[in-house]
């Protein structure tokens, strides 16, 4: 057995968490052995940096603060409150916590496995004690010596002195210095390899990686990529030099473990995911990965639907640097998102909630919010006009409106392909509108003319998904509701992928359009948009993409119009690897797509689009690549 390394003064090696309550009343803070050598390197060599933990321990009491602990064994949480000076209360479940949530005010370190720290379980406990004004943090980790190392680094004094802080734009691939003036420029890579008191990440990504422009974040936590339960070789895997998200060999892989930053902020999708089969069933975890590493503190989004801007990740800096605890900045990132109308919570923290990182103060003013523009809205229909007019002008005008809303993201994101379709989108549109305009009621309307303009313009609207890889999917979800505010709340199914419950909002707008249903899943996204009084698209599905075996679906209705299948990774910057677009007719239709082989063993989407006389459905929905040798699984999901 290999000797654990040597430790800094004030750390003891424990064996199991008994021992390491014995260390911590000998004033010693335990560190759990892992077995894994180089493991217990980085260990030690974290803690070598942090230097000796803090005032005397065990802390002195706080009533203010407490522990909760959940599950069959109470001695993590037991060790923790001990440590920290704080009282410790035990409950056999979450569910029991909740309905004893204690005195308003304060905060409540939460310690658990991951397996019950579920997106359908923090859910409710972020909102029962957000309710009653108290903060909540995590302490976790992938096993005990992790949960048992990051309550070491919560002990511990900063490591880096001067509070530095800095943000790293994946969206834009450039970094910044924060809250410091005159601060000369610094590139990605230089972000990565410096310590911070502070480092927040921007960025797209999922559970498992994080794109940083020239370079990803893996969460890759040992020698291979595994799966969590088994803990088979997952073919086709990250490895410590390969990483199935860059397959490009001009980007640089980098892992959350070995960031130098006492505090790391997470802007990604689905960042903080704890559950272990919650996305793809395998060990690459951005989170666990962290809390693993130097980061004393990790928080982050914990769902895929936050739909957070740029400001977000400033706001929280300068509530930082005025001297906030990391439970006020979760809370007030949960505050901004529930303005935007999600309920619910969508940030959470892995660490202290009491912990103040920065004693700076700062007098950063927030920045203005984004103005978007649009046309005006359509002038009322008179009372004579024909059913069949009216009915086409307003699809026409909704069209227009569409299309605005999609122009108006060129001026963030620009796309000669996006540009072009639209361009193609607007002369169909606008020469339906002529011919509705010189239709005189008497004589009725050309319906073969109109029918063929929608149809072109539906092969435009539905080419962009091809001609463009920068988000082409999610541009439409937005230009779809951009006009639009939710009216209520409506009841849902539970996912077909992660069985959470889905949250269904009825649309309106003043501007004309007419109403929208939008599904969203809290994990794996948006699940359905269409417009109100018509039935969302019902497709029957493989549960999984085999590489290189045909994926055979069925969609019962609609009866006319354009329909296009993509199978896609999750990254916008990829385009789909299977995809077809078809005339739709009366009756049950079948689509087969031809898969390749050599697809990354991932979480995809499979993303349906329905287009008819200048309206848009849209159907997503999360299908896992199972590596080659996986015996197939025959059984469908509907949705």
């Amino acid at each position: 057995m290999n000797t654990p390394p040597h430790l800094p003064d004030g750390y003891a090696w424990a064996i199991g968490l008994d021992h390491a309550h014995t260390l911590l009343t000998d004033r010693a803070v335990p560190i759990l052995a892992t077995g894994e050598q180089k493991r217990d390197e980085r260990i030690a060599a974290v803690l070598a940096r942090y230097g000796p933990a803090r005032g005397p321990l065990p802390r002195p009491a706080r009533a203010c603060a407490r522990v909760v602990s959940t599950g069959d064994d109470p001695r993590l949480g037991r060790l923790a409150a001990t440590a920290l000076g704080r009282p410790h209360h035990h409950y056999p479940t979450l569910t029991q916590a909740l309905a004893d949530p204690g005195p308003a005010g304060g905060s409540v370190l939460l310690t658990a496995d991951p397996d019950h720290l579920t997106l359908a379980n923090l859910l409710p406990a972020l909102d029962t004690w957000t309710r009653t004004g108290t903060r909540l943090g995590l302490l976790t980790g992938r096993d005990a010596p992790a949960a048992v190392f990051l309550l070491a680094k919560i002990l511990a004094a900063p490591s880096v002195p001067d509070g530095a802080s800095a943000l790293i734009d994946g969206t834009t691939g450039r970094s910044r210095y924060l809250h410091r003036p005159g601060a000369p420029r610094i590139t990605t890579a230089e972000t990565i390899s410096s310590p911070w008191r502070t480092l927040l990440v921007d960025a797209h990504g999922s559970a498992a990686h994080a794109h940083l422009g020239a370079a990803v974040l893996c969460g890759l936590p040992g020698d291979a990529e595994r799966t969590t339960r088994t803990g088979h070789l997952v073919p086709g895997g990250c490895t410590p030099t390969r990483c199935k998200a860059a397959p490009s060999s001009g980007l640089t892989i980098h892992h959350p473990h070995d960031l130098h930053a006492d505090v790391l902020g997470l802007y990604v999708c689905n960042a903080i995911t704890l559950g272990p089969d919650e996305q793809y069933p395998t060990t690459v975890n951005l989170a666990l990965d962290a809390v693993d590493g130097h980061p004393a503190a990790v928080f982050g989004l914990l769902r895929g639907d936050a739909d957070t801007t740029t400001e977000d990740p400033h706001a929280a800096a300068d509530l930082l640097h005025t001297g906030a605890d990391l439970g006020t900045v979760t809370m007030d990132a949960n505050r901004r998102a529930a303005e935007r109308g999600l309920t619910g919570g969508a940030a959470i923290l892995l660490g202290d909630p009491d912990h103040h990182p920065h004693p700076v103060h700062s007098d950063r003013p927030a920045p203005p919010a984004p103005r978007t523009s649009h046309p005006r809205p359509p002038s009322a229909l008179s009372p004579e006009r024909d059913r069949d007019v009216a009915d086409w002008t307003q699809r026409t005008a909704e069209a227009a409106l569409f299309e605005a809303a999609l122009g108006d993201s060129l001026a963030h994101r620009s796309d000669p392909g996006l540009d072009q379709c639209l361009r193609s989108m607007a002369e169909a549109r606008s020469s339906a509108q002529t011919l509705l305009r010189r239709a005189a009621p008497a004589r009725g309307l050309d319906h073969e003319e109109l029918e063929r303009l929608a149809g072109l313009w539906a092969e435009h609207a539905l080419a962009l998904l091809t001609r463009t890889r920068s988000g082409a999917f999610g541009r439409q979800l937005t230009a779809l509701r951009a006009t639009h505010r939710t009216l209520r709340t409506i009841p849902a199914p539970p996912c077909p992928h992660c069985a959470m419950p889905l949250t269904a909002e009825h649309l309106t707008s003043v501007l004309g359009p007419c109403d929208r249903i939008a599904v969203t899943c809290p994990r794996c996204g948006p699940a359905h948009s269409h417009p109100a009084g018509k039935p969302p698209l019902t497709v029957h599905a493989p549960a999984a993409v085999h590489p290189g075996r045909p994926f055979v679906l069925t969609l019962d209705g609609p009866e006319r119009g354009l329909l296009t299948v993509h199978l896609r990774p999750r990254s916008s910057r990829s385009g789909s690897y299977a995809h077809t677009t078809t005339d739709l007719a009366p009756g049950p239709l079948t689509i087969d797509l031809d898969v390749p082989t050599g697809l990354v063993p991932e979480l995809d989407r499979l993303w349906l689009v329905h287009a008819d006389r200048f309206h848009l459905a849209l159907h997503q929905r999360r299908v896992p690549v199972l590596p080659a040798g996986c015996n197939p699984d025959s059984s469908t999901r509907t949705s």
